[in-house]
């Protein structure tokens, strides 16, 4: 039996005593990954090794996060582990209610780690596909004041395929993103970024059917779009509405909205960065002929309703990999800052 085969039996194993969390299986797939790639000067046999090593426990540990069992779950037992997702979400707003609000004159930092994967075309035809990571922080402010900073790695940091990997060496250079870092107070550009003013945004009905109708059901707010084709994801609305300075009680009604939607369905709970988060999923297609269709995964803080972590799940083979990978990845931190330019303690 090979590294790979054992990594995933043991993962899987009936009478493990503890299931690995999604978040220390990342940690060392990425540490093996960068490992693998700084070691410019081991021998190529034993490099396509530690390749397939790596790449298998990239594949291992994104399967993981699609189908981990229901092993793990809050340890404060606050949440019951036979509660549905809508049961989920409406006590996660209920304890959101009684969040404050985002005072006049300060700002909502996000900090958000993503790990995407990305594909790039070349005029011969060639598509090359391998995994980036961003790193990216939003100021927000009750003024509709929005600044984004953007810092993409100059590495990759993983390929879906030993193939992937080779291409990659031979069409791409060591690439180089510009720092981007900018500031609006357009209203404008803040609706053309969420897809309505900030004033709009707090003044969204805090009933809950209202509010779907208004936000989650109504293609005129905001159009999403996956690998160039328009559809409709409403967990994406609620992701929008947690990066900016809503009400509590809107913010609370989004996430009551969300326990009416009829594919919502709760998954195992996990955690982010060393925090307990319980999983709820939203299954939608992007393509029907294409077949084309995944689960948006929100990761939330079981005390607060907060957006801690989600990731898209493909239900179909893409770029070399099985069906149920997970192929984009975010981690969230967020905090309340005086300032655009404010960073808080740990960034």
């Amino acid at each position: 039996m090979n590294e790979i085969d054992q990594l995933v039996q043991e993962l899987y194993a009936a009478d493990a005593p503890l299931t690995p969390a999604p978040e220390a299986l990342w940690a060392s797939v990425e540490s093996r990954i960068g490992a693998l790639a700084g070691s410019s000067s081991v021998r190529r046999r034993r490099h396509r090794r530690r390749f397939a090593l790596a790449f298998g426990l990239a594949l291992a540990g994104a399967i993981v996060l699609a189908f981990l069992p229901a092993l793990r779950h809050s340890p404060d037992g606050a949440i019951p582990e036979n509660a549905s997702a809508a049961q989920v979400l409406r006590t996660l707003a209920d304890r959101s209610s009684a969040l404050p609000d985002v005072p006049r004159g300060s700002f909502l930092y996000s900090n958000d780690t993503r790990i995407v994967l990305s594909t790039s075309s070349y005029p011969n035809g060639t598509s090359v596909s391998a995994f980036i990571r961003q790193h990216w922080q939003l100021w927000v402010g009750r003024d509709g004041s929005v600044r984004q900073r953007v810092r993409t790695e100059r590495e990759y940091v993983g390929y879906p395929t030993p193939r992937a990997r080779r291409l990659a060496r031979r069409y791409t250079k060591l690439r180089d993103f510009p720092l981007e870092d900018t500031t609006t107070h357009s209203l404008k550009a803040f609706r053309d970024g969420f897809g309505m003013t900030l004033s709009a945004m707090r003044r969204l009905p805090t009933d809950p059917s209202a509010l779907a109708r208004a936000v989650l059901a109504n293609p005129r707010t905001r159009v999403w779009y996956a690998f160039g084709v328009r559809y409709n994801d409403p967990f994406e609305a609620a992701i929008g509405i947690s990066l900016v300075p809503v009400r509590p009680a809107t913010r609370a009604a989004m996430l009551r909205a969300l326990a009416t939607l009829p594919h919502v369905r709760r998954l195992p709970d996990e955690s982010v960065a060393g925090r307990p988060t319980v999983a709820v999923a939203y299954r939608f297609v992007v393509s029907e002929s294409r077949h084309d269709a995944y689960d948006h995964v929100l990761l939330l803080d079981p005390a607060t309703g907060a957006l801690l972590g989600s990731r898209y799940v493909s239900l179909f083979p893409t770029a070399g990999l099985p069906a149920g990978t997970a192929i984009n990845r975010w981690t969230y931190r967020q905090a309340v800052v005086p300032t655009l330019h404010s960073v808080p303690k740990g960034g």
